[in-house]
């Protein structure tokens, strides 16, 4: 499986889950403020795994292209 499968593959299950926790939320059986402080709590753990994610990729995308740069180097000295 490559790096670029598995980036979608991650967003493709956080949109997913997304969209669960949304229909869930609104079926929910409870009371207002309990939902907003259910979604409040979901936002906050969502936004800091889509950050992880995000700093994941980043990583892979500079080490994909500090490999390039030194394999351009090692090619321009042949």
């Amino acid at each position: 499986m490559s790096d670029n499968t598995g980036s979608k593959m991650f967003f493709s299950f956080l949109t997913g889950a997304a969209i669960g926790a949304g229909l869930a939320l609104m079926f929910a059986p409870q009371s207002g403020k309990e939902t907003r402080k259910q979604i409040k709590d979901f936002s906050e753990k969502l936004g800091s795994e889509v950050k992880d994610g995000v700093e994941r990729v980043s990583e892979k995308a500079r080490t994909f292209i500090d490999d390039a740069k030194d394999t351009f180097k090692k090619k321009s000295r042949i």
